[in-house]
């Protein structure tokens, strides 16, 4: 099909005809964000892995050389013949169901930040989401850390830089001027008016936009538009290539972690996907469900790592576990327990120095709910993930912190320089 330069303008409009050009899943400022191109991927990549609901972080990181934890837990206790324990941190172990990450942890290849938190708690699962996922307790703000730190890296990689594995996009990926996507599987990257058909009038049209050569116009904005409907074009076929190449199911937690890595190894620029196991908010009965959900956080984990490897530069690649908020350190009488606060956070890769950093809060000096108080602001290990494994810009302006809020790097990188402030060493025992 011949398309004259009336005729493209006249159905195309560039970026404007949405109904004609726009993929289903970018809205119109995506659309215009996407005229920057999708350049290779470069630099290091960050998978964030949200564990929603509450994780009980006692019974994931398990204290077993501490009395208070049995006495406070008699019915909900991993026994310490079945604790799984981690070299070189006597007294802790992982619950049993996490035998492939204690594993990797034995090969240097995760951190565990003890006692994560933030001052002040909010034990409500919205208001504590908000905060982990704006980045800054004192202050809330309208968008995301990871989607401020967007804001402020303009020239790095494509449109695609931030992808959520979901229906929705969190909070966390969201900026103030940029945003991620969301989508449910990579399947989910289509053109909304069906150009994926061959020969169909849509797909005639679409190549006309990558045949047509910027300047056609002799207007600067309108060749600008022009050459963004390219560019989207071209973007998205290349995604769609990739669906058919390599297209997972996203059904359980490994399967997210599987297209998230599809995304990152690919050459569309991608950079950070979010993926999300909710179900944690374990009030009763807590044992059977959280023995399972952490055995699908092992799987997804051990996919990661071996995903990672096949690159030939597993070094480039970093996981990082959150959840709103740990539990109470005391059982209920239902076999469950309540909205807690501080929890260990995993960080999983080769480019760890791996091991034990932060404390275990004390089981026995609570705050006035019965729970534990923070060893870590969680803005400590956020800093580290900005400054030492995304080389962003001032981690301080993103999370909104100064020098006498006692906010230190935890330093888990293997690539960390010794700032001149003090930093969160590995425990000591």
């Amino acid at each position: 099909m011949q398309i004259t330069r009336r005729h493209f303008l006249r159905l195309g409009g560039a970026l404007g005809a949405a109904t004609v050009i726009a993929p289903a899943w970018l809205s119109a400022s995506e659309l215009q964000a996407a005229a920057a191109g999708a350049g290779p991927g470069t630099g290091r990549k960050l998978v964030v892995m949200l564990l929603a609901g509450g994780n009980d972080g006692l019974n994931t990181v398990v204290p077993y050389g501490t009395g208070d934890y049995y006495s406070k837990r008699p019915i909900i206790n991993i026994p310490q013949a079945k604790v799984l324990p981690l070299p070189g941190a006597p007294g802790f172990g992982l619950h049993p169901s996490l035998a492939k990450l204690q594993s990797l942890y034995t090969q240097g290849r995760v951190a565990v930040v003890q006692g994560v938190g933030y001052d002040k708690p909010d034990l409500s699962h919205f208001g504590s989401m908000d905060i982990w996922q704006s980045g800054n307790p004192a202050t809330r703000q309208a968008s995301g850390w990871l989607g401020r730190y967007l804001d402020r890296t303009p020239g790095r990689g494509g449109a695609l830089r931030a992808v959520s594995i979901g229906n929705s996009l969190p909070k966390l990926l969201t900026g103030e001027t940029t945003a991620g996507i969301a989508i449910s599987s990579l399947g989910g990257f289509r053109f909304a008016d069906g150009a994926d058909t061959p020969g169909s009038e849509a797909a005639r049209l679409h190549q006309g936009y990558l045949d047509c050569c910027s300047g056609v116009t002799g207007d600067p904005a309108t060749d600008a538009l022009l050459t963004g409907g390219r560019t989207t074009v071209g973007a998205v076929r290349s995604i769609a290539a990739l669906a058919k190449a390599n297209s997972p199911s996203t059904a359980t937690l490994a399967d997210q972690v599987a297209t998230a890595m599809t995304l990152l190894t690919s050459s569309l620029g991608v950079e950070i996907v979010m993926v999300t196991l909710g179900s944690f908010d374990d009030h009763a009965a807590e044992n059977p469900n959280h023995d399972r959900l952490l055995g699908l956080v092992d799987a997804a984990i051990a996919r990661f790592h071996d995903m990672a490897v096949a690159t030939g530069s597993p070094d480039k690649y970093l996981l990082m576990t959150f959840s709103e908020f740990g539990r109470r350190v005391n059982e209920d009488g239902s076999g469950g327990t309540d909205h807690g606060t501080a929890a260990p956070m995993f960080l999983v890769g080769d480019g760890l120095a791996g091991g034990m950093y932060g404390a275990q809060p004390s089981l026995s000096a609570l705050d006035p709910n019965g729970n534990m108080v923070r060893a870590v602001e969680m803005r400590e290990v956020f800093s580290t993930v900005l400054e030492g494994w995304l080389a962003g810009p001032s981690a301080a302006q993103i999370l909104g912190y100064g020098p006498g809020d006692g906010i230190h790097p935890v330093r888990f990188l293997r690539s960390v320089t010794s700032p001149a402030a003090p930093a969160h060493p590995a425990i000591a025992y």
